[in-house]
């Protein structure tokens, strides 16, 4: 029998959070966009260094699920709360790339003729580059917690 709490986040899942984000993100730049400083080139670094942690962390995991002979042992709290960990950052990595898809759909219109624009599209694509390598890896996270062994 399978567990009936917590289901495998699928693609479908991680469209209503990008596009009700993105939608919302587009709606209030519209409006205050001019009111806000100019982005800095750090704002992905955050989403990235997650992502990247993640996909260490799923690796061992992984590892440890499986019983590779190699991998260090994991207590299934640990893993349980890694799964979780991959599940949110899944959903927060749609919100975020819904986000910075609305800010570069705000910002087209500008782009060749305000330089902040310029940058901040730079910034926006970073971003949302970011977060979707955070829902990649939220989802591989996610999935290594699963034991191959187990009926779905």
């Amino acid at each position: 029998m399978s567990d009936p709490g917590m289901q495998r986040t699928k693609w479908s899942d991680l469209v209503v959070p990008f596009v009700v984000i993105g939608v919302t993100a587009y709606v209030l730049l519209k409006f205050a966009y001019t009111d806000l400083l100019q982005l800095d080139y750090l704002v992905p670094t955050p989403i990235a260094a997650l992502a990247v942690a993640e996909l260490v962390a799923a690796r061992r995991v992984r590892a440890a699920v499986r019983h590779d002979p190699h991998a260090k042992p994991m207590a299934a709290l640990v893993i349980a709360r890694c799964v979780a960990l991959g599940k949110s950052s899944s959903l927060v990595g749609a919100g975020v790339a819904g986000a910075a898809l609305g800010l570069l759909v705000r910002l087209l219109p500008d782009v060749r003729i305000v330089r902040v624009a310029q940058h901040d599209a730079r910034v926006a694509s970073l971003l949302f580059i970011a977060a979707v390598f955070l829902v990649a890896a939220g989802l591989l996270l996610e999935r290594a917690g699963v034991d191959p062994n187990r009926e779905r």
